[in-house]
């Protein structure tokens, strides 16, 4: 539900939602007769068209609702702007509907939207109101759900779901060398336009070229018109009203936009997209999308202009979501407000997961994760594990699910016990958790294989046969993927050990290692590398160094301090530290592994956390942290480590922590994997046979 019916920024989602559909639910739209009606008309959006929204009326929009909710029978209704919110939570809806909201336009700073404290005030218990009434709750950007949180204090999760864009051909470069800036914008204060003048007049200053187009209308514009005459520059500056952004930004070359406070700009990412550089405050969503170099301060004026001049301050949109990718994860949301989509390809009732282990490891780790996002997207979990060892079981108990123990002890007896009871007692999908289930069932229909390690030696033979007749495979990364062969990739995911509480005040520059020190990790390259940076800036570095040996040979264990001896007097090893801790006390996060990695759980926590990183180039890792980043190393190399750190260091630390942390959300994070098991399912139930 939308309540207006202009072409804004809002208009502009719910257009691109309804163009390409939410995975597993039929999408109408309700809102009042306008220009939005007839765009989504033109891309063949279902509609209900009525009197609601403000020209309507709050009672007149609360009957509109509710009749068309009668009619429809919904399963979710999704609101969008403040009005909307208020109609959805008034409204009595049918039993069973579940009510979702999407913040696109909250602010930091109380003044941009209300004028007055007192109104804000007001307004924050109204919202803090009307959220008590709905199921699910979705921001648009990290800024507008701390904003929501410090302000409303939603008892909900708080979701965020970025605004989608797909990716544009790279465009040709325009014909001329002039500078051409474009602002598209109200003309209305918040907007900051007269410091983008300012600004303008230095660049026109040194670009006699240099042009500046200032589109949209607004309650200043005799006062910018004035401002521009002044400094001289009526020639050089032009304000053609309202234009065609499109149009306007394939003639432009930088977007600058200085307002007080954007949540998830359009604007700029449609700019970006279409490769112009862009230029923006640093507040609100906008660090979230621009590049480091592309933001300033609006009110630093030599900044803004050093900044417009600068070809170099470039923002790529690699890895921000796609529209399909937006609206899988509103899919995820529904799904955790407790919605089931009846479509076609709809999740299972119930799944078994069965363990790989009966100690706890990665996969382990992984398999009380996979159990938590089914029972969060309404599917019914068991999770059946051995006796002996019982640290499993255990941990499935103490986090609430339903547990079958198997009296078993070792690893055949733990088979033996599996493949008896499967064959009498299982409900619905198996989900192996390893290889080891997946051997023990092997032929047993309606079983998902789950590998997260390569097989190696003689478990490779295994591997054929503990995949027969699986309904699919899946791996944890493409390298694995392709090592295994005929696999899907679900990455993992990991929980945020929340923003780190650290001031980097260096040197010495504190390098970090986290996991089981073994070679295999890379803890002999880490060490060399330390001891060649000692050499060269000696005193300038220091090793954290946490984490147990657990499942490391005594022999392998030796090679290790006889590696780390060297450098012993620069290393600090506290054994196993919690990751949030540990990320409080580095400045930067090496993960130097040697052998083939399936995954990079700790990389991918410290990209929630945001934390520096380099990685090697070993298995999935550069597919985690990506080659274009610069953080990436030869594996195996002590040299080519010691130079990273050195080039990290030199291009400044936090350079890439917003992308990282972006990266996380779109791909490694709880709500990635939820929205990624459940389309796993449903490809899974799309594809059985009735």
């Amino acid at each position: 539900m939308i309540p207006v019916a202009d072409l804004g920024g809002v208009a502009r989602h719910v257009l691109d939602v309804a163009e390409e559909g939410i995975p597993g639910f039929e999408l109408v739209v309700l809102c009042p007769e306008g220009p939005l009606v007839d765009r989504l008309r033109a891309v063949g959006a279902r509609l209900a068209v009525g009197r609601i929204g403000p020209d309507a009326g709050l009672s007149r929009s609360i009957r509109t609702l509710r009749s068309a909710a009668r009619r429809l029978g919904p399963a979710v209704v999704h609101s969008h702007l403040a009005y909307a919110d208020v109609v959805v939570a008034a409204t009595p809806l049918p039993a069973g509907t579940a009510r979702v909201t999407s913040e696109h336009g909250i602010a930091g700073e109380d003044s941009i939207y209300h004028g007055s404290s007192w109104k804000s005030q007001l307004m924050a218990r109204v919202h803090g109101a009307r959220l008590r009434r709905f199921e699910g709750v979705i921001a648009v950007s990290e800024a507008t759900k701390r904003a929501m949180l410090a302000k409303w204090g939603p008892k909900q999760e708080v979701h965020v779901v970025y605004n989608g864009v797909d990716q544009l051909p790279v465009r040709p470069a325009r014909a001329s060398d002039s500078l051409r800036v474009l602002a598209l914008a109200r003309l209305s204060p918040e907007k900051r336009i007269p410091q983008l003048i300012d600004a303008f007049a230095r660049v026109h200053a040194q670009r006699a070229d240099a042009r500046l187009t200032i589109a949209g209308v607004g309650a200043l514009d005799a006062e910018l018109r004035r401002r521009v005459s002044d400094l001289g520059l009526a020639d050089a500056v032009d304000f053609p009203g309202f234009v065609d952004p499109d149009a306007a930004m394939a003639e432009a070359d930088v977007l600058a936009q200085l307002s007080v406070w954007e949540n998830c700009s359009y604007s700029l990412l449609d700019a970006a997209n279409r490769g112009m550089r862009v230029v923006a405050s640093s507040v609100g969503g906008n660090p979230e999308i621009v590049a480091e170099a592309g933001l300033v301060d609006a009110d630093d004026v030599a900044q803004v202009a050093r900044v417009l001049l600068d070809s170099d301050a470039v923002t790529t949109l690699d890895d921000w979501p796609s529209v399909s990718d937006m609206t899988a994860a509103i899919a995820g949301v529904y799904a955790k407000a407790g919605v089931a989509s009846d479509l076609p390809g709809a999740l299972p009732n119930h799944v078994t997961i069965a363990t790989n282990n009966g100690d706890i490891g990665g996969g382990e780790v992984m398999l009380l994760s996979i159990a938590a996002v089914l029972e969060e997207l309404g599917v019914d979990v068991t999770i059946v594990g051995p006796s002996e060892p019982g640290e499993l079981v255990a941990a499935a108990r103490d986090a609430g699910h339903r547990v079958v123990e198997l009296e078993a002890s070792g690893r055949r007896a733990w088979m033996l016990a599996l493949r008896r009871w499967d064959a009498a007692e299982r409900r619905g999908i198996l989900w192996c958790n390893g290889l080891v289930p997946a051997a023990a069932t092997a032929g047993r229909p309606d079983r998902i294989v789950h590998l997260h390690q390569r097989p190696l030696g003689a478990l490779r033979v295994i591997e054929p046969l503990a995949r027969f007749k699986a309904l699919t495979t899946i791996v944890p990364s493409a390298s694995m993927a392709a090592a295994v062969g005929n696999a899907e990739v679900l990455p993992n995911w990991s929980q945020s050990p929340g923003t780190r509480n650290r001031v980097p005040q260096g040197p010495p520059i504190v390098l970090g290692f986290l996991g089981r020190p073994s070679i295999d990790k890379g803890v002999d390259v880490l060490a060399a590398a330390v001891q060649e940076l000692e050499a060269r800036e000696p005193g300038h570095y220091r090793l954290l160094l946490a984490g147990e040996p657990r499942f490391v040979s005594a022999e392998a264990q030796l090679a290790v301090e006889k590696a780390l001896q060297p450098v012993a007097h620069l290393t600090d090893r506290p054994g196993w530290v919690a990751p949030a801790d540990f990320f409080d006390r580095i400045d930067l996060l090496v993960v130097p592994s040697v052998w083939p990695e399936p995954f990079g759980l700790v990389a991918t926590e410290a990209m929630a956390a945001g934390v520096p990183l380099l990685v090697s180039d070993a298995g999935a890792l550069p597919e985690i942290v990506p080659e274009t980043t610069g953080d990436v190393f030869a594996a195996g190399s002590a040299s080519a480590l010691a130079s990273a750190i050195e080039r990290k260091i030199a291009r400044g630390l936090d350079a890439n922590v917003g992308s990282n942390r972006r990266r996380w959300l779109e791909h490694y994070s709880p709500d990635a994997g939820a929205s990624a098991v459940g389309d796993l399912l449903r490809r899974i139930a799309s594809n059985s046979p009735a």
